[in-house]
């Protein structure tokens, strides 16, 4: 028999351990013939293939002037297929610069399953043409939104020399809001870089307790994913808290004012590309949605028996058709529904406390945070009822 062949039969017969390159990203995979991981694997794909032909609709009449227009399912014709919320299970919903759509389009689907989410505003965008305006701002707030600070301007800050300029945008960014009555304590670095620049985290420290820089599919509470956990070593690694600062002085990769968010639309454009196919298109978009599920799922590996370890912090933009990155709100819509389907407890970043002796992250309220969503819940279905009388 020929070597080359014989290798191939051994190959398939006996299985090897291969590594898949998906979006820039590894991940392990066991593709031995018959093998459990396998098997598992094929099943959750036929499942949320299932799940997103069942209630996935797509609508190209939608556009930004009508966001009602989309056909949304009913929450009255919702699956439940789980009691409860799952204690093991958190997501965090965070919306970047303060685009309208946040409030026209969003906030109606949110409302459905009795979620929140945190928004991260840049002020400039503020009563702009795609902006949000500020009785819009406030009614998110008050309907249990938390409203962080992404700038008074968006601009790239390690491109700017002047560190007046440097502390305008960041603590401007603060001061605005505060004049409007809201209390950010978290800052959204724009374009999520600082570079090596000592003077950019000093500045977000005089104003803010906590900050996102840089990207990763899971945040780990401890900061800790690599060294206890073997998770992701770009961002994780060499350190086991919090803290912004190695003793050595440099600044740590993943920390309190380096928080780690997973970008919806970054996914977005990287399918978007590789498929080459119609951004909103039902390929691209079932593609989004398997990798969404993908993430939010990952956390289970790491939280047992109640301890949080890592929660994964989903980023948008605009939910509209305004931008190929941006995600269109049915994709979203189906998004929240396999989170409300499948018991995920949606929190905001006013959920995470931190502990300064132990330089990590938590959740507050871990115990009974899942009987305040359920009510949550139940009122968004009595709303629901009470408009299709």
């Amino acid at each position: 028999m020929n070597r080359s062949l014989s290798f191939g039969i051994a190959f398939l017969l006996f299985g090897v351990g291969s590594l898949i390159v998906i979006h820039d990203e590894v991940i392990s995979s066991n593709i031995a013939y018959g093998d459990k991981k396998e098997k598992d694997s094929s099943n959750e794909r036929n499942h949320l293939e299932k799940f997103f032909e069942d209630n996935y609709q797509e609508n190209k009449d939608y556009s930004e002037d009508n966001p009602y227009e989309f056909v949304s399912i009913p929450l009255s014709k919702l699956s439940q297929k789980k009691e409860g919320v799952d204690d093991n299970k958190y997501v965090i919903i965070v919306f970047d610069r303060g685009y309208k759509t946040t409030f026209l389009t969003a906030k109606p689907i949110l409302d459905k399953y009795g979620f929140i989410a945190s928004i991260f505003v840049t002020c400039e965008y503020v009563e702009k043409r795609r902006g949000l305006n500020w009785d819009q701002v406030r009614e998110l707030h008050n309907d249990g939104y938390d409203i962080q600070s992404h700038g008074l301007e968006h601009k790239r800050l390690t491109e700017i020399k002047s560190p007046t300029e440097i502390e305008s945008i960041i603590g401007g960014g603060k001061k605005c809001l505060e004049e409007k009555g809201f209390s950010p304590t978290a800052f959204q670095v724009p374009f999520n870089e600082v570079g090596s620049n000592h003077l950019i985290v000093d500045t977000i420290a005089k104003y803010f307790d906590f900050a996102f820089i840089g990207h990763s599919e899971l945040m780990f509470l401890n900061c800790d994913g690599w060294e206890n956990f073997g998770y992701d070593r770009k961002n994780y690694y060499g350190i086991t808290d919090c803290s912004p600062y190695s003793s050595d002085g440099t600044f740590t990769s993943t920390n309190k004012f380096a928080m780690k968010e997973w970008s919806h639309d970054r996914a977005h454009h990287h399918i978007f590309k590789e498929l080459k196919g119609d951004a909103f298109g039902k390929e691209v978009s079932f593609a989004l949605f398997e990798k969404f599920a993908q993430i939010v799922n990952s956390q289970t590996k790491y939280n047992k028996n109640g301890e949080i370890n890592a929660i994964p912090i989903v980023g948008y933009h605009a939910i509209s058709r305004g931008n190929v990155d941006f995600t269109h709100p049915e994709l979203f819509d189906l998004e929240m529904k396999y989170l409300y389907d499948n018991g995920f407890k949606v929190i905001t970043l006013d959920d995470l406390g931190y502990d300064e002796n132990q330089e990590r992250f938590y959740i507050k309220n871990v115990n009974n945070r899942g009987s305040e969503l359920l009510q949550l819940q139940d009122k968004a279905k009595l709303i629901s009822k009470a408009k299709n009388k």
